[in-house]
């Protein structure tokens, strides 16, 4: 063996060693330009070639290498990024020449890798399901190990968090979690963190929706989220949720219900009666909207149809004329942080408008709104208010004050006069002519458009014209998911929960007024739910019913509130009945899989005072309640058909050929709605 301080001969070079008078022979020098990803590669590969004789100081080759070593760290992305940064900065090139190109790739590759900076770890470790459950599983080793050292340590729960979190990064991952350090006397607040951070399934969770909020705004970031590519949603975003839906489609297909008694539901049957139901959404949303344009004419009240967009720096696309160009002033921020900006300015003007001042009283109004991207992605508002006539110019400069305090400086120019076009992009507020339509009209394209495409067939989506209607619906669904936005939102009007408790009921009450309102969930006139349940003035409080709740634990041993029915109280001289309370979940189900007998609950690991681990006992119910009533009830089999008695009495014209309304008359005393 050779000692250490052995000085071996290059015998390659033993004659320059010899003789240092000699020449040394020249290294060949790489060609950089072979480095480039493919299509840029052959674009620049093609200019070297046309240009090889016509250029005296710089050889095409030398301007080809210098453009190499300059993008040459500009592509290290996942594939599908890197490919299309690769085409677009290849075509831009061919176009545009060498610096346009540079710039171009600079750029993007810059914003891609600030929508990767959101992340705590690395793209590279996170970009397959493997690598991410793996780093789940690291994570909960992580926590576990200092769990288990810092309870030989005697350390309390809350520095027991603060040492996993400094070791592990939870606030990194779960930025909510720096908002408990307001909670330093709750020891059972963070023991339920704890069992969150030494489990699993909580950390593949919250590191799967980082990653794929991360990814998607790094594919809008680099281009790949456009009319031309692809509008609203990547093309990568679009078959993942497709992947998604048709995992959960095999999943439900094999997995029923059981209840307690043996009596079992296909899970299939269970999820398509439910608003799970893409259709039965749908139908309970338009309900809803013509519930509230019904119970907005019987009081005189107007409707507007109100849209609000977040400042142009938000807008990585803008339009010019009939096309969509890049937007200079764009950020880089993703779609979450426009959605963010939207909700700010909307809870100022909330507040607002809930208080009386000595200038204006307080305003009324309801109606809903939806949330749906623009073709780059970018989050905007479509809504629909109901305000009474003598408040729709105070509702509308008070709007519009609060949608244009925040980012003001594009609304004006550099001599302080007001761009109306700027402001009426941010916010735009029409009063809807009942000629043209009511507002159910107007909102239920938005409605159809963003859940199953329902009599949209045939038609062009005026934005990305090369894609009908109801293929960009897949990609605003894709959309809404990656991002977790509530589409949906209806502002005060009666709870939806009581509405969907109140339909499971399909027998009648004794106490009358709780059976009007029963009655008209039932039949499906949000008109007269809305009307019974105190109507527009009365706060969600003080409503006359609301859901009732039991305490249960979930696995983390975190007491939880589980609906089982629900609750009311309203001073009826009629009958006498003042409080009420239906229970409509009486059963217990389980999940088991079909043909295959149900297992044993599993015991719930939790962490005590101390982070010590503990088990729940094997009693622990981790069934979901059922819809069944036991309150005091009248079975009245004679009046199966109320729904439609009830229905002709407040819309004759819907149902005019139903005859046998006494039921409705005898209940409503001739009360009749329009």
């Amino acid at each position: 063996m050779p000692n250490k301080n052995t000085s071996f001969i290059d015998l390659d070079n033993i004659g320059e060693l010899m003789d240092p008078s000699r020449p040394r022979a020249q290294k060949e020098t790489p060609n950089t330009t072979e480095s480039l990803t493919p299509e840029l590669h052959a674009v620049v590969a093609d200019f070297v070639e046309s240009y090889k004789h016509k250029y005296n100081v710089d050889s095409p080759q030398d301007r080809a290498d210098e453009f190499a070593r300059s993008v040459l760290n500009k592509f290290d992305f996942p594939y599908d990024i890197k490919n299309y940064l690769d085409k677009a900065t290849a075509r831009k090139f061919k176009q545009k020449g060498f610096k346009r190109a540079l710039s171009f790739i600079e750029l993007r590759s810059n914003q891609v890798a600030q929508a990767f900076s959101m992340l705590p770890e690395p793209w590279s470790r996170l970009d397959t399901e493997y690598k991410r459950a793996r780093l789940a599983d690291e994570l909960t080793g992580r926590a576990r190990m200092h769990l288990a050292d810092a309870v030989k340590n005697g350390l309390s729960p809350f520095e027991l968090l603060m040492d996993i979190n400094k070791h592990v990064g939870l606030s990194m991952w779960v930025p909510a979690f720096e908002h408990s350090s307001e909670l330093k006397d709750d020891d059972a607040a963070y023991a339920y963190i704890l069992n969150r951070a030494i489990d699993d399934t909580f950390w593949l969770r919250v590191i799967n929706k980082a990653v794929i909020i991360a990814f998607e705004s790094a594919r809008r970031a680099a281009g790949m989220v456009s009319p031309h590519v692809s509008p609203y949603a990547s093309f990568n975003n679009r078959q993942w949720f497709k992947e998604r839906q048709k995992r959960q489609a095999e999943w439900i297909e094999k997995m029923a219900l059981e209840s307690a008694d043996g009596e079992i539901l296909d899970l299939k049957d269970v999820r398509n009666a439910s608003i799970a139901n893409p259709a039965n959404r749908r139908n309970e949303l338009m309900a809803r909207i013509r519930g509230c344009q019904e119970y907005a004419d019987s009081i005189g009240f107007v409707a507007l149809f109100v849209t609000l967009t977040a400042p142009g720096k938000y807008h990585r696309l803008k339009k010019r004329g009939k096309y969509f160009i890049e937007n200079e002033n764009w950020n880089g921020e993703p779609p979450v942080a426009a959605h963010h900006w939207i909700s700010a300015a909307w809870e100022k003007f909330r507040s607002a408008a809930g208080r009386e001042t000595k200038k204006r009283p307080e305003l009324n109004y309801f109606g809903m709104r939806v949330v749906e991207p623009h073709v780059d992605g970018t989050p905007h508002w479509h809504a629909v208010f109901f305000v009474a006539p003598a408040h729709v110019d105070i509702f509308t400069k008070l709007l519009v004050k609060y949608q244009t305090k925040f980012d003001a400086d594009e609304l004006v120019t550099k001599d302080g006069r007001r761009k109306e076009r700027a402001i009426k992009a941010r916010v735009d507020v029409k009063k809807i002519d009942r000629n043209k339509g009511d507002a159910v009209a107007y909102i239920a394209k938005y409605i159809s458009k963003n859940i199953d495409g329902f009599e949209l067939e045939g038609l062009n989506d005026l934005d990305a014209k090369k894609v009908s209607l109801v293929d960009s619906i897949v990609n605003v669904t894709s959309w809404s998911r990656a991002y977790c936005f509530r589409q949906f939102q209806f502002q005060k009007t009666p709870s939806v929960t009581v509405w969907r408790e109140l339909r499971r009921i399909k027998v009648a009450h004794e106490a009358v007024w709780f059976e009007k309102i029963r009655v008209s969930a039932d039949c499906g006139c949000f008109a007269s739910f809305f009307y019974f349940m105190g109507g527009y003035q009365t706060p969600q409080s003080e409503r006359p019913l609301e859901p009732s709740y039991t305490l249960a634990e979930n696995k983390y041993q975190e007491v939880i509130k589980k609906i089982d029915g629900l609750r009311g109280f309203q001073d009826d001289d009629e009958d006498g009945f003042d409080n009420v309370q239906v229970f409509t979940r009486e059963k217990v189900w389980k999940m088991v899989k079909k043909g295959v007998e149900a297992v044993a609950d599993a015991v719930i690991g939790s962490v005590s005072g101390l982070g010590s681990l503990v088990s729940a006992g094997s009693d622990v119910s981790r069934f979901p309640r059922s819809s069944v009533s036991n309150c005091t009830q009248i079975e009245n089999d004679e009046n199966k058909e109320v729904e439609c008695r009830f229905t002709k009495h407040l819309r004759p014209n819907l149902l005019a050929g139903v005859t046998h309304d006494e039921y409705a008359e005898e209940l409503f005393n001739g009360f009749k709605w329009i």
